[in-house]
């Protein structure tokens, strides 16, 4: 994007321009050679403590061998001593030291190691191979060791010629006599020189040092190449290394003017410390020639990255000039695109790792592209235009501005987007390949789309609606010429569109129908009031078609300028109407020859439909059942008993019940069914359908047959059927309403010698007067039964204590006493009565009344003419059960 500054901004602009390269190559040098002094100096330090750890080596060297012979010196002290001991003390040294004898095991005799044997009293006893001195008991080693009771040797390093500085390392160890007493002293000297001068075990470069310094008097011995030195001067101090190693040495006075590396290693056993120094000569040689190579190298580096820095400034000199001029000719299309009426976009390629272009990268943009995009113009430059209007890839825009890019022929297109920020728009673009890029002019034409759009819409609208429509349409001018007809005209008269332009459309009328509706349009010209009449087409197969056809002018300015018509198929619609009723003619016969009341209510429980003996049945009262509720019709009282079953079967309830009747007087019952009717599409109810039929004549029957079945027919009293059921019934009753019930299980005592001596006709007499005696004794609410023989049951509902049926129960004993005056004989009996209590305990009807038959038994056993009365479970099963 060309942006216009201020002349300060353009100058500082151009500064930086011009300074860029030169900053960057000074930047660059000065980085290279920072580098190189970095590298350099871990070169160094790497290669310092390398020589460092080299000397180490040597010094451990140094230490081992030197240490090695100390312990062989040790050792040679040792077996003197024990060979000494043994012999009681006779052992010389002239026969330790020859050749092949214990001395030569241990350390070559060749050595010709100074040693000397001294007595308890500090005196010499004998040596070899050096002077030593006559008498030492005042010496420091001589009282530590007879002192001591140790069996270990004692090392020290004495200076012998103090001109010269010259010192040794002196091994003694203690002699000991057959009691264990202190009885001398064995002492090796050994001349440090001997270590310094081996060159077989160490390599050591030219001018190297190795040392041997005493720990104790500070006395060193050292040699570098063939000169030997002997000093009681030499001072060392320890530094730590770059490594971070701390066994590197340095001389504060040195021996001469060769600077070293020196490192060491300590023998605490001897108080002594090798020391091994190499030049930095030798142990830096190759760290100084790696150094030239990297100064050479970055030399090298420096001179071209010069003359790079300057081929380049003259290459940015270049290119700013082209720069300026692109510029100005940058400057010129804008102004042309800041003219334009269009949006304009410049795009550049955005190519992938294959090459294949996978977006356009927003190079330039006018205002009016801007306000399209709906963002600031200095914000779009440089911005992907598949990430800044990501729906543009999924609508195909990147894949055209692609194609155009890479076939080079443009492109000129409408098109609608709805995903530019605001209201979907309609775009007029053109796309024109340029260099890696492409240009695109885009116009909004909404309006003028929208408009064009609007009209098309309507038309269609129109058109469908009109070949949507059920009716047939037909537009005549003012001569009554077809001039337009829609699809469902073409249907119902069986003739095209062409076929119909014109006067033809006529011909679909049929030839009776033609003349009527040629004279009603000829009298709709003079009364400009619509009409309307049955016709009938005819298909040119002969089919014939009715249809309802209506004409209406078409009045522009008081003329008419045409008329427009509509046929509706009634064909269907007719025949429907015709079977409906035919069908209804059909039910209506049926129905009406049935015996049963029929009717249908529909959802608002009105009555639609009834056959003559529903309306037999409420006419009586002068009522017209249709269009009327069922509550007008039956009243509150009759309506309150059936809103229940009306509502349920409303709800999709099939159902079938007895409703009694004695609106008129007499007691009537009805067995009613109620039908719901669903919908077409079987999901909600719309009504009912009534079925009455009067079941009085049959429900009497039924009644008297029941009571026949249930009726003694000796006594009139309940059987046994009949008091089970009576059981049940009171059994259930207490359950319900935490009541008490009582039952009494009684029989006639001697009845059978009555029966033998007078005959069963007087037993049936007496089993009628004892029947009689019963009743009168009993309340009108109680049941009384005989089961059979002279067996009689009593069932007492709804006592309120207990003691009331035992006071029933004993005057009943007590009625019974008293001598029944039959037809033919005069009879005394006596009763006993087994009584029991229901309290909605758990038991069935038989086990209650075992249970009165057990009392009864009782009442027998304890002489007749007595009753018993009792729980419904004896006392021990109830104890069990509680339990």
């Amino acid at each position: 994007m060309i942006r216009t500054d201020n002349p300060v901004q353009q100058l500082l602009r151009r500064l930086y321009r011009v300074i860029l390269l030169p900053v960057f190559a000074v930047v660059l040098l000065v980085s290279m050679w920072a580098a190189v002094v970095f590298q350099v100096n871990q070169e160094y330090a790497s290669s310092r403590h390398e020589a460092v750890l080299h000397s180490q080596a040597l010094a451990r060297t140094l230490a081992d061998h030197t240490g090695h012979l100390l312990r062989q010196s040790d050792h040679a002290t040792q077996l003197f001593k024990l060979k000494y001991e043994e012999t009681g003390g006779a052992l010389r040294l002239p026969e330790f030291t020859r050749r092949n004898g214990l001395l030569d095991s241990l350390m070559p005799s060749k050595l010709e190691l100074p040693i000397a044997l001294y007595g308890a009293d500090g005196k010499l006893v004998d040596s070899q191979y050096a002077q030593f001195l006559p008498d030492v008991a005042d010496q420091p080693f001589f009282k530590t060791i007879s002192l001591s009771h140790e069996d270990t040797a004692l090392a020290a390093n004495p200076m012998v010629e103090p001109s010269t500085k010259k010192w040794q390392i002196q091994i003694s160890r203690r002699l000991n006599n057959r009691d264990g007493d202190f009885a001398g002293v064995i002492m090796l000297m050994i001349d440090p020189a001997y270590f310094v001068e081996d060159y077989d075990r160490l390599h050591v470069e030219d001018q190297g040092l190795v040392m041997l310094v005493s720990m104790d008097t500070g006395l060193a011995i050292a040699r570098v190449d063939e000169k030997l030195y002997i000093s009681d001067a030499i001072d060392f101090t320890t530094t730590i290394d770059a490594a971070g190693a701390g066994d590197e040495l340095v001389m504060r006075r040195p021996l001469d003017n060769v600077a070293r590396i020196y490192s060491y290693r300590d023998m605490p056993r001897y108080q002594l410390t090798a020391v091994v120094g190499n030049t930095v000569r030798h142990a830096m040689a190759k760290f100084e020639r790696q150094r030239g190579m990297y100064f050479t190298v970055a030399g090298a580096a420096s001179l071209l990255v010069f003359g790079f820095a300057l081929l380049l400034m003259r290459q940015s000199q270049r290119l700013s000039n082209s720069m300026e001029a692109a510029t100005a000719a940058q400057q010129k299309l804008r102004a042309a695109a800041d003219a334009s009426l269009d949006a304009v976009f410049l795009l550049k390629a955005c190519r992938g790792q294959d090459g294949d272009v996978t977006d356009f990268i927003l190079i330039d943009v006018n205002e009016r592209g801007a306000r399209m995009l709906e963002h600031p113009r200095d914000s779009l430059p440089g911005q992907r235009i598949g990430e800044l209007v990501p729906n543009w890839r999924r609508e195909g825009f990147i894949e055209k501005y692609a194609q155009v890019l890479a076939t080079g022929q443009p492109l000129e297109e409408e098109f609608e987007t709805r995903n530019l920020p605001g209201e979907p728009r309609w775009l007029r673009h053109q796309i024109v390949a340029i260099d890696d890029g492409v240009a695109v002019t885009t116009r909004n034409i909404t309006s003028r789309k929208r408009d064009e759009l609007a009209l098309r819409k309507q038309q269609a609208e129109l058109a469908a609606m009109n070949d949507a429509s059920p009716l047939g349409l037909i537009r005549a001018d003012a001569n009554g010429h077809c001039t337009y007809v829609n699809r469902t005209f073409e249907k119902i008269t069986g003739l095209t569109r062409a076929q119909a332009l014109g006067d033809k459309w006529m011909a679909a009328v049929h030839p009776n129908d033609r003349v009527v509706l040629t004279a009603a349009l000829s009298h709709l010209r003079d009364t400009r009031k619509p009409f309307q009449d049955t016709m009938r087409c005819v298909h040119p197969d002969g089919e014939v078609v009715w249809t309802s056809m209506k004409v209406a002018p078409i009045i522009i300015d008081e003329r008419i300028e045409g008329f427009v018509g509509t046929l509706d198929d009634i064909t269907l619609m007719r025949k429907s109407v015709m079977a409906l009723r035919e069908s209804e003619a059909r039910l209506r016969t049926i129905a009406d020859t049935l015996p049963a009341m029929i009717a249908y209510v529909d959802y608002e429980e009105v009555y639609r439909f009834n056959n003559i003996a529903y309306e037999r049945e409420f006419s009586q009262s002068g009522m017209d059942v249709m269009g009327k509720t069922v509550r007008e019709t039956v009243g509150e009282a009759r309506y309150a008993f059936l809103q229940p079953y009306v509502r349920r079967v409303l709800a999709g309830e099939t159902l079938s019940f007895e409703e009694d009747d004695d609106s008129g007087g007499v007691a009537r019952s009805f067995e009613v069914n109620y039908i719901p009717q669903y919908d077409e599409e079987g999901y909600s109810v719309i009504g009912f359908h009534v079925m009455r039929q009067d079941v009085t004549a049959r429900k009497r029957e039924k009644q008297r047959l029941l009571k026949l079945s249930q009726v003694d027919a000796l006594t009139g009293l309940v059987n046994r059927a009949g008091f089970l059921q009576k059981l049940s019934e009171s059994m259930a009753y207490c359950r319900d309403n935490d009541s008490i019930m009582a039952v009494m299980y009684m029989d006639i005592d001697r009845f059978k010698p009555v029966n033998d001596t007078y005959g069963h006709s007087v037993g049936d007499e007496l089993l009628k007067a004892f029947s009689a005696r019963l009743t009168h004794t009993m309340r009108a609410s109680d049941t009384i039964a005989r089961l059979g023989g002279d067996e009689f049951t009593i069932i007492m509902e709804r006592i309120g204590r207990r003691e009331d049926a035992d006071a029933l129960a004993g005057k009943i004993v007590q009625v019974m006493q008293a001598p029944f005056e039959l037809e033919r004989a005069t009879v005394s009996v006596s009763t006993s009565i087994g009584l029991t209590y229901y309290r909605g305990e758990g038991m069935t009807p038989a086990e209650l009344l075992n249970r009165a038959d057990v009392l009864l038994y009782q009442a027998k056993q304890a002489g007749r003419d007595t009753f018993r009365a009792g729980p419904p479970i004896p006392a021990p099963q109830a104890a069990s059960d509680a339990a």
